[in-house]
């Protein structure tokens, strides 16, 4: 039976934590969904690996990344993707670029999250509707007992409300 100690249970969390988000950055930097999920899986190896020169407290995120452009750089060399077109510290600053860009996007859909709680009743329910697969205005109408119109009127509101406060948050750095 494998003793779990306190080390593994802080990568466990870490890694739960961020996992999405590293996916998300090889994704980033790698267009095909297969390679993409194969450096996943070697990142994955490589980050349980090397836990162990990870200093508690430091930035796990960041951290990763290093070990991900890492991965992303020795996949593209096995598999001669690069070609000798771009060099290695091109995709370093790719890389660089896609971890700030994976940053807001975190800081965004934070603030969506808060945002949407404003939002009435309705408006929630109604944008819930409407981004199920399948649906369109005219079809979620017909469900709630509404007009499209009304529909169209209930989203424009919501929208607006949702981009203002978004910006308002963002702006403040008010995220939670």
């Amino acid at each position: 039976m494998a003793v779990v100690t306190d080390r593994t249970t802080e990568f466990i969390m870490l890694f739960s934590r961020h996992s999405q988000r590293i996916y998300r950055f090889i994704r980033s930097l790698v267009d095909n969904r297969t390679d993409a999920e194969e450096i996943y899986q070697n990142t994955c190896t490589v980050l349980w690996a090397r836990f162990d020169t990870f200093e508690t407290g430091s930035n796990f995120w960041a951290w990763s990344c290093q070990i991900v452009r890492y991965e992303v750089l020795n996949y593209r060399r096995r598999q001669n993707l690069e070609r000798h077109i771009f060099s290695d510290e091109f995709y370093n600053r790719v890389a660089e670029s896609a971890m700030v860009s994976i940053d807001e996007l975190d800081q965004q859909q934070a603030a969506l999250s808060v945002c949407f709680e404003l939002l009435t009743d309705r408006q929630r329910e109604v944008l819930e509707k409407i981004y199920e697969p399948d649906a369109s205005p005219i079809s979620v109408a017909r469900e709630l007992k509404r007009t499209p119109n009304a529909i169209y009127k209930i989203m424009r509101r919501a929208h607006e409300l949702l981009l203002s406060c978004i910006q308002r948050r963002l702006n403040s750095g008010d995220l939670f």
